[in-house]
């Protein structure tokens, strides 16, 4: 083997050791960071076994709640706002590469300036044993189902039901998972 090669090899392994201490010292959690994360929250509550790759970020002011064995792939963005719901993502679940889910959303009353208006929010809540796949929106009051399949860039704003397959702006169901 290339000298080189093994040299890299233990600095990544170094590297990755050293950010997953630092990231247990800090907040008390055990996770396995693939790469760096961006943690602008704390309102966290984060489960045993999840990995997050490179590129994720956590912010807002709200409650952001992962379960166990939950993977983040890289550059998923999760945001909750202190006046909302929060996020709730369940356990098993896999949230493919640059997705984001978000507990609130702009005003958009005529009439007035949207950006002095108010944002609305809802809380968002993912079940267990669910995949979004690569680039997917999970809006504002989102309900998605225990083993809920989203398909790539698909946008979800309501309830999807257990086992169910959607895809689609706005995410419709096309089947059932047998």
């Amino acid at each position: 083997m290339n000298l080189l090669l093994l040299y890299d090899r233990i600095w990544q392994k170094l590297k990755r050791t050293y950010r997953n201490a630092v990231f247990r010292a800090k907040t008390g959690y055990h996770a396995n960071l693939v790469g760096s994360i961006t943690l602008i929250n704390k309102n966290l509550k984060i489960g045993k076994n999840v990995t997050f790759y490179p590129d994720v970020m956590l912010f807002g002011d709200g409650l952001i709640e992962i379960g166990d064995n939950v993977d983040l792939g890289n550059g998923t963005v999760i945001y909750a706002s202190k006046n909302g719901g929060g996020v709730k993502i369940g356990d098993n679940t896999m949230i493919a590469a640059q997705s984001y889910i978000i507990d609130t959303d702009h005003g958009i009353r005529a009439g007035e300036l949207m950006r002095k208006q108010a944002n609305t929010v809802s809380s968002v809540s993912i079940g267990e044993d669910v995949w979004i796949a690569a680039g997917c929106k999970i809006l504002k009051g989102s309900q998605i189902g225990n083993g809920a399949i989203i398909g790539a860039s698909s946008v979800v704003k309501g309830t999807i039901p257990e086992c169910a397959i959607a895809v689609g702006i706005p995410a419709k169901v096309i089947k059932y998972r047998e």
